[in-house]
């Protein structure tokens, strides 16, 4: 084999090195990357502690007073903030104040999404 050969097969061994640690990088950048909310806000009858439809706590829905940047709607509704890995309820379904699985106040850090989740509830962030 010649020097030139021999160099040759290097920079291609090299080229596919360098392509593979690109790839292994993307894949761990990806992987840290949500596929969902670290918080996930329903709209919540807080008499009833029953979920209800977001409208309820969004700026002009049914629920008379807006729900606005601050998270509170007509003075009954509210958004019941579910964490990641958590049930949240189905619309109908009383939220359990008691198990630690959500709150009404707004978390103070974390990707935050209020309203929009399936009205049949279900597991957060994933």
């Amino acid at each position: 084999m010649t020097s030139q050969q021999h160099t040759g097969s290097r920079r291609r061994s090299f080229e596919v090195s360098v392509g593979a640690v690109g790839a292994v990088a993307m894949a761990i950048a990806l992987s840290g990357c949500s596929s969902g909310p670290d918080y996930q806000g329903t709209c919540v009858d807080k008499l009833t502690q029953k979920r209800v439809a977001d409208s309820h706590c969004n700026p002009g829905g049914s629920g008379g007073a807006g729900g606005g940047a601050g998270g509170t709607g007509g003075k009954n509704y509210g958004w019941w903030y579910t964490p990641r890995g958590e049930k949240a309820p189905a619309v109908g379904q009383k939220v359990d104040l008691t198990k630690g699985g959500g709150s009404f106040t707004a978390p103070k850090s974390g990707n935050v999404v209020r309203g929009g989740f399936s009205a049949k509830g279900g597991s957060v962030g994933g």
